[in-house]
This record gives structure tokens, sequence and C-alpha cells, in this order.
């Protein structure tokens, strides 16, 4: 058997992402197998199934090379420590056994000498096959056919016996990736100046601490004192996290006094807890850059069904889903690439959320016509375990409908099974515009109706605009279509749906009741009086000398003006730019409107429209919410993560920022949470 490379996690090209090079040492041809179930044992289902790793592995490229030593086991080295363990100068060698191995790493089991040390030509060795198979590394992991204990890391390199766990090695990569310090202690006294490290320090001032920030001001500092000093200063508080409540604690960098660490035990320390916040947020620097995470891409639904819609983040060939407990996000779930089933993440990939098994959670359709040779449709359900896998795929077609580049896709339960179904509406692909019904069963969607060029009294045209809501209340989902611009007039249509075909209810032409249609007329489907019926908002910021803003109310037939606002409502000047966002603010099941304009004004305005069924009232923030800076990148999703009544709740989000707003009847809209770069919940203290 020859050596060879596998590249086992793919999250972009080399150049983008940080690239770890695992080699193996004492592993002959009868072993590779052995290796190769090891470096899923401990790297891929180890350290990348937990915490930080499993958060940030789109960071990663990892390539497994497999070199064949023509001994199995590695070389050994003796030692005798003359009762000094902790004391390597004056340790003798008693015996050295060579084997022939493919890096001639010997290992001693003893930790005054990291465990194991370098042959006479490991250094070349290593070297050479890095050259050979994987020469834009960035890490190195090695590990050693020794079934004894032993990790050894740092300047990027990390060593592990087939004796260690996977939280010894996440623990060498905290010295390898994060340039972090050894917490733990050994019995010898620090008197050397301040550490570069970022997780000991000798400086003993509150104020000038490097984690000063995570320490709460309740937090006596020092918190503990004396030989490897847990907390002793006073008593500990209710709740405290030995892992992640930040203090002063004397002892580490293998030293037990002279020196302070952060938290009482870590990664860096005990190995299995996760990282302290002081850890964990260098790592995160350190990683962040090369994973391609952002906030811009966001899709709110309940994943989980608890009633609290959660968050799924799509960057690049990733998706990460954080849950909500009703005030904060935590990660459940990241992948790379490819979801069990096979749909591998793109970065043109749509995203569709809605309960399409009728099951009580949300489930995920995702479309991609952009960056393969053919177009792909997939159906992602729960698997289980807080995550995602494919259960349907329609490659190029799904009978009875050919996917085009510009097929546009809208979440619909128009059969009224209580499972959400897809209308699809093509208007430039082909000679004539095409709209189809997609039926979902929960597991595969079949074609019930396409209409060819015409829908029951409506010819269709490739500026056709489509929305989805139950106009008459019968549980179906109805079709709204608006034309403005491909006839001499506007055009609006109301098709029912009884689950299988559309047929017109009504058509508007040119104007509806008490509104003249224009063609920059934008829409807007809710139920604002709460009768069971889908309404209509619709607003026009352009195409008058004022702002025009008009309920129109369905009787299941057709819509009567319930309302009109000539240039401002109660409580909001309208402004040709202003923003709509249909959700229910105040839980009283009649719908409302989320407003915002960032380009009319001095300062940038985030509000609400409440309606009470004939009419609105408005109020707003101005510039800020709580410490949200609004500003012109800034997307908002409706949503309920509290998990109350109604949708009250918003998703706001660009770049580098994601905040969580509610509003709250009395008070208006405050800011729940807001996050910088990543999502992480610090115990105190935050990332800027």
């Amino acid at each position: 058997m020859a050596d060879s490379m596998t590249q086992i996690l793919n999250a972009g090209p080399p150049g983008t992402k940080r690239n770890i090079a695992v080699l193996g040492d004492g592993f002959g041809n009868a072993d590779q197998t052995t290796y190769n179930n090891k470096v899923n044992e401990l790297l891929l289902n180890g350290v990348f199934g937990h915490d930080y790793f499993y958060e940030d592995m789109q960071g990663f490229n990892i390539y497994r090379v497999n070199l064949i030593s023509n001994q199995s086991g590695v070389s050994q080295r003796v030692y005798d420590e003359h009762g000094t363990p902790n004391d390597a100068s004056d340790d003798t060698i008693v015996s050295t056994t060579l084997k022939n191995t493919a890096l001639g790493i010997i290992y001693s089991g003893s930790w005054a000498h990291c465990w194991l040390e370098y042959g006479a030509n490991t250094e070349t060795r290593i070297q050479n096959a890095l050259n050979n198979w994987v020469p834009d590394f960035n890490y190195v992991l090695i590990i050693l056919n020794e079934p004894g204990f032993g990790g050894c890391g740092g300047n990027g390199r990390q060593h592990v016996t087939m004796g260690s766990s996977w939280d010894v090695m996440a623990h060498e990569f905290g010295h390898g990736i994060g340039d972090l310090a050894d917490e733990y202690c050994t019995t010898r006294t620090y008197s050397g100046g301040e550490p570069s490290r970022p997780n000991v320090t000798v400086n003993t001032n509150r104020s000038t601490i490097k984690w000063n920030k995570f320490i709460n001001n309740t937090t006596p500092v020092h918190t503990g004192i004396g030989s490897c000093a847990g907390y002793n200063q006073g008593t500990k508080p209710p709740g405290w996290s030995d892992s992640q409540d930040v203090g002063l604690f004397e002892g580490g960098f293998t030293y037990d006094r002279g020196v302070y660490r952060p938290v009482i035990n870590c990664r860096m320390r005990g190995n299995l807890p996760p990282y302290c916040s002081i850890c964990y947020t260098q790592m995160k620097t350190k990683i962040h850059p090369y994973t391609g995470h952002s906030f811009v891409k966001c899709y709110s639904g309940d994943f989980n069904g608890d009633g609290k819609d959660d968050l799924l983040i799509h960057s690049g060939n990733s998706i990460t889903i954080y849950r909500s407990d009703g005030s904060k996000l935590d990660l459940t779930f990241s992948v790379v690439e490819r979801v069990p089933g096979s749909w591998q993440f793109k970065p043109n990939d749509q995203f569709y959320i809605g309960d399409f098994n009728g099951d009580g959670k949300d489930e995920v359709v995702v479309y991609n016509s952009v960056d393969w040779v053919m177009e792909y449709l997939g159906l992602l359900v729960d698997d289980g375990n807080n995550g995602l896998k494919l259960v349907a795929r329609y490659d190029d077609t799904i009978p009875g409908w050919q996917f085009q580049k510009k097929d546009k896709f809208y979440v619909a339960d128009f059969s009224g099974d209580g499972k959400k179904d897809l209308f699809v509406f093509n208007g430039s692909d082909w000679s004539m515009p095409y709209v189809g019904m997609l039926r979902s069963i929960g597991s595969s969607f079949s074609v019930v109706q396409r209409y060819d060029a015409n829908m029951p009294s409506w010819q269709m045209k490739p500026q056709d605009r489509h929305y989805v809501g139950d106009f008459n209340g019968d549980g179906k989902d109805d079709l709204w279509v608006f034309n403005g611009t491909n006839w001499s007039y506007p055009y609006l249509g109301m098709l029912r749906s009884n689950g299988t075909t559309l047929s017109m209810t009504k058509r508007y032409d040119a104007n509806m009741p008490s509104w003249q249609m224009k063609p920059q007329d934008r829409h807007y489907v809710g139920d604002f009086n709460g009768d069971g019926k889908d309404d209509l908002f619709v607003f026009n910021g352009s195409q008058w000398s004022i702002i025009y803003l008009g309920m129109l109310g369905s009787s299941g037939n057709s819509l009567s003006m319930t309302k009109r606002y000539d240039g401002n409502t109660p409580g909001w000047q309208m402004r040709k730019n202003d923003r709509h966002y249909v959700s229910d603010v105040n839980g009283d099941g009649k719908s409302d409107l989320f407003v915002y304009n960032y380009q009319d004004w001095s300062y940038e305005y985030l509000g609400t429209m409440v309606s009470n069924g004939t009419s609105l009232s408005s109020s707003w923030r101005e510039d800020w919410v709580g410490e949200w800076n609004l500003g012109p990148p800034d997307i908002f999703e409706p949503c309920n993560y509290e998990g109350v009544t109604g949708k009250r709740d918003l998703i706001v989000h660009n770049q580098n920022w994601l905040g969580m707003i509610r509003n709250v009847p009395g008070s208006g809209l405050l800011l729940q949470k807001i996050y910088y770069k990543w999502i992480h919940n610090y115990r105190y203290g935050r990332n800027w």
C-alpha cells in the first residue's frame, strides 16, 4: 500500500480556509483502517462534533494523510526522573527502543518531556510529507500509534496518542490554533513577567486585567488565592459555572502560585469542560475570518415545535441553526457542505420555511438554480437530533414541471390539509409564463396543476407578482396576482384554491374600491380585522404627489376599502421609502405592520402600525432601539422567538450584527439581545 491523502472535511478553497493536515506515525499496512477510524473518532466526531469546533467547522479543511510505517507502533524512551517528574533538567535516559516508522517520533510518557519527542530525522520527514501531500497546510495534527496517554501542542502543531480522548486533542488545538496557555498547575511558583498568552496573567489590578470585561462587578478580585485555587474569597454565588464564570484564580501556566487563570476549570486545564469566555473568544477571533459566517442570510422558523421561532443562518456551503429559549439563541446544529440524504449546500441556495409535513415543526425547502449545471429542489426535515436531513430531492424536473433559473416559489397550504405546499411561477425562461401547484404529502411533492400562459380569467405576463393568503377563510391558501407594467393599466386578481385548481373570484382592472392602481403599488397580505379572512394592505410611495396606504378588507369574494391614509397614519408621517412587514404586534389576532424607513429622514425610524380592525395607530423609535443603531443595511424578519400569542418579534440583522427586538404593549419596541459577529451567550461581558 502506498502513502495517500484524502480530504475528509471540505469547507472551501484552501486559500480561504485554515487547512489541517493529519499525519499518522507508527501505522503499518495492516493499521490503516485503525488509523482512519481513529481520525474519525477523535477529530471529526470528537473535536469537530463538540462546542466551539462544531460551531466553527466552516473555517477548516481537513486532509488525512496515510503514511505507511515499516513497523507498527512507535519508538520508546524511558527516563529516570529522579523523583522530580515536573523538572526535566535532572532526567537521564534509561533506555531507547527505536522502530522504523514514517516519522520517527519517540514516545516517553513523561510530562516533563511533553510526552514525546522528535527523532533525528523527524522534522525532515514531517516537512517532506507536508510538502508532498498538503503544501498549503496551516496546522498539523500527528497521531501516534501508541496506547499510552499523551498530548503536546504549540506553534500550529498538535500531537496525540491513540490512548488520548478527543478532549485532549481539543486542548492541544487550543495551543496550536489559539496560542492558549495551559491552565493546569504543577508544584512550583512563577516568578517571570507578564505572559503573552491571553488566558494567564500576573496582573491583579481589576481594571487592567486582560479579561476584565468578562468579570462580573460582583465577583471579587482576587477570586481564589493559594495553590491552584478555586473560589475561596467569599461564598461562591448560586448558579456559578466553574468553566464559564470569570474571575482571577491563582495557579495556571503549569505553576501553582504566582500566576493567575480566568476560571476554575476550562478546557485548557481539565480538557473536557468547554473553553471559557476568554479562550472561546480567542479561538473565535483567530478563525472567524475564515468561516465565511455573516448574518446576512437569516430565516426564522420553529424547527423543534416548541412554539418559539428559531433561526437558520446560511453562509456559503454551510448552515447553522440556533434555538430560541424565548430570550436568547443557542447553537443546536452546524453542518458544512452537505446533510444526510445528500443535499450539498452552495452560496446561491434559496430557502423556504414552513411545516411541510404537518408535524408541528417547520421544515426547509431549498432550491438552487445557479451553482450547478441543472436546477435542484430539496426537502429537508428534522433528523431527530436537532438537525436536518434530506428526504426528497428533485434534479432538473419534478413530473409535470421542468425547473428553470428564474422559478419563484411561494409557501402556501393550498390544499388545506395542514401541510404547507408550494406555488411556483416562471415568467421569463420560456416562451410563455407558467404557474404550478406543488402539493406536499410530507415526504415529497407532486404537481397537481399547471397553468400554461393563462389562469382562469387571467392572462399571465412576465411581470406578474404573486401573494399568498386565505382570502375566503376556508383554510386553503389562495393566490393573489398583480401586474402593473405589462398592460396599459394595472390588474389585480383573487384566485381561489379548491385544493387542486384555481378559479378567479374577483379581478380588478385599473381600480380597486377607492384605490386607483399604479405600477409601483406594493401589497401586503394579512387578516387586519381578525375575521379569519386575509385582507390586503396596499402602499404607494412614488407615483402620486402624496403617499397612500390602503386597508382593503376581504369579504371572501371581493375587496372593500376599510380605510385609506393620505400622507399620514396617526403617529407616522409616511414617506416614499417606507418598508412594511406584516405581523401581529399586540397578539390580538389582527394583522399589523412593522414599518421601517432609513432613506427619507436624517435619522432612521422603526415603528409599528397596529390595527384595531378598521384603522391603524402608530408608534416608533428614532435611530436606536436600545443598543441597536438602526442603519441602511438592516434586514428584518418578523417572527415569534418569545413563544407568546401573536407575532410581535423581529430579528434584525446585517453583515456583522444580529439583534432580537420585541414589541411590548405599553413600552413599544425594545431590544432583547444583541450579537456581534457570532452568537454566543457570555455569562458576563461580550466580545466587543
